[in-house]
């Protein structure tokens, strides 16, 4: 299966989220990807926990197998217009768009600075990476569906790759998808975190069988290996069509990145 990897990550001394339970290593994930048949990937950083340094630096070393994506927190930002500043010089250090992870950095994903990040993200022509899986412990949490609505009609001229497609309500999201042109339905992460449901399992083959030029897939490494994600969607996309198989695993990505480039240093 060729695959381009919708979601990778790596850290400068392979440890994860300060611990050793996973490699996250570069070299780990280049014998991961090429042992799975995936000749490219996302390489993304989260704010405050993977650094914008250590994704840039690694796609530099190898431009045609990493497509970087800076970790952004909009929250840290003191003004809308600061948003505009950092947006631009995220597009002037060679990254090809951001990753926005309002569980992890603890935002509102409707916050105002989130909404000038995205929308300054589309001025600048650089891609969204969303986390949809916006629940937190000790806050109530709106539906994610409904705010990615809220979103997709906000910011009409930014393209977002949905990550992990809101998990269990990924039908829901689907719906919205389709009515905008600008959006992605992605299943990494979900590919794995939900095998076992029947239902979600139905979920999943459908959007492969039906929608094939709105979702990606990818392994969320190093949390899952990429060899462990191309082995499950092989499961869940058997009697799909080749054509509509390749949409899914690399030709919908190389269309949102069509004309980037890694810049030399």
């Amino acid at each position: 299966m060729k695959l381009f990897d919708s979601l990778t990550h790596v850290t400068h001394d392979g440890r994860w989220f300060g611990e050793h339970h996973c490699d996250a290593a570069l070299p780990t994930l280049l014998a991961d990807m090429d042992a799975a048949g995936a000749y490219r990937a996302c390489l993304v950083a989260i704010a405050d926990y993977v650094d914008n340094a250590v994704i840039i630096q690694s796609a530099r070393a190898h431009p045609t197998r990493f497509v970087p994506i800076a970790g952004l927190n909009p929250r840290e930002l003191a003004t809308t217009r600061r948003v505009d500043a950092v947006v631009k010089r995220i597009k002037a250090e060679g990254f090809a768009g951001i990753k926005l992870h309002p569980r992890l950095n603890g935002y509102d994903p409707l916050d105002a600075k989130c909404i000038a990040a995205i929308d300054a993200c589309g001025e600048q022509g650089l891609v969204v990476l969303l986390d949809t899986l916006f629940r937190r412990k000790g806050l109530a949490t709106r539906h994610a569906p409904d705010v990615i609505d809220h979103l997709a009609a906000a910011c009409p001229g930014t393209k977002m790759l949905l990550l992990h497609g809101t998990g269990p309500t990924m039908m829901e999201l689907y719906e919205i998808v389709r009515c905008n042109d600008h959006l992605l339905l992605d299943l990494s992460y979900t590919l794995m975190r939900y095998r076992g449901s029947t239902r979600l399992d139905e979920d999943m083959h459908f959007l492969f069988k039906s929608t094939d030029q709105l979702v990606t897939v990818g392994s969320d490494f190093p949390e899952y290996t990429v060899q462990a994600a191309v082995a499950r969607l092989a499961q869940l996309t058997q009697g799909i069509e080749a054509a509509r198989l390749d949409n899914i695993t690399h030709r919908n990505l190389e269309r949102l990145f069509a004309g980037y480039a890694v810049p030399a240093a």
